[in-house]
């Protein structure tokens, strides 16, 4: 219900299509904005991780990603490439998400700034507060609780291991653990619910073979 507030007030404060993108994805906030039209294949799906943006000295720095891990290629649902589509439409610039100030010299935007909008909508939208970390933090939860594996993820995040996603939300997947012994207890109940039907059936069966007893 949160995630949905903040989207619709986002869409109402022009900053839609980057949180969206984030929420379906988990990129980290630098490698977000540092992404260019040509690392997107809006026919495939795919993107290409390949760098970060950074503020350095006062001054924006397109870095390489954070670990080697973090070079990836992630492939984008058909939703979102449809938005992706749309989106492209309206933006004159090469990067996804330009700056809207010094235009001639065609910047990202400032990760900096993009904290401080995110609060101003989660404000706006009566949303708890949350640092842009929670963006990426939310599609792994969700990735997790909907059935993706621990691989899978650990790779769409850049994770340098499985061990490094298995600690960091060792939350998540301890309910998914209860969630799955649950499971399997319950198959068990119904298992031996089962084989209990099935003697009473067969006791009646041959209580009836045999006939009235004398």
């Amino acid at each position: 219900e949160e995630m949905q507030r903040l989207l619709i007030q986002a869409k109402e404060e022009g900053f839609y299509e980057m949180f969206l993108l984030d929420l379906s994805t988990g990129l980290r906030r630098g490698e977000l904005l540092a992404l260019m039209w040509d690392d997107i294949n809006l026919e495939t799906g795919e993107l290409k991780v390949n760098k970060q943006v950074r503020y350095f000295n006062k001054e924006l720095h397109i870095m390489p990603p954070k670990t080697k891990a973090a070079y990836r290629t992630i492939i984008l649902p058909l939703p979102l490439i449809e938005m992706l589509k749309e989106y492209r439409k309206k933006v004159r610039s090469k990067w996804l998400f330009p700056s809207p100030y010094k235009r001639e010299q065609d910047l990202p935007r400032d990760p900096c700034a993009c904290r401080k909008k995110l609060s101003q909508i989660l404000e706006h939208a009566g949303c708890k507060h949350v640092k842009f970390h929670a963006l990426r933090h939310t599609y792994a939860t969700m990735a997790l609780a909907y059935g993706m594996d621990v691989k899978t993820l650990s790779a769409t995040l850049g994770h340098a291991s499985v061990s490094e996603t298995l600690d960091t939300y060792s939350h998540t997947t301890d309910e998914m653990q209860k969630s799955a012994a649950a499971k399997i207890d319950k198959a068990f109940g119904n298992a031996e619910e089962a084989d209990l039907e099935e003697e009473e059936k067969e006791e009646k069966k041959n209580k009836k073979n045999k006939g009235p007893e004398v």
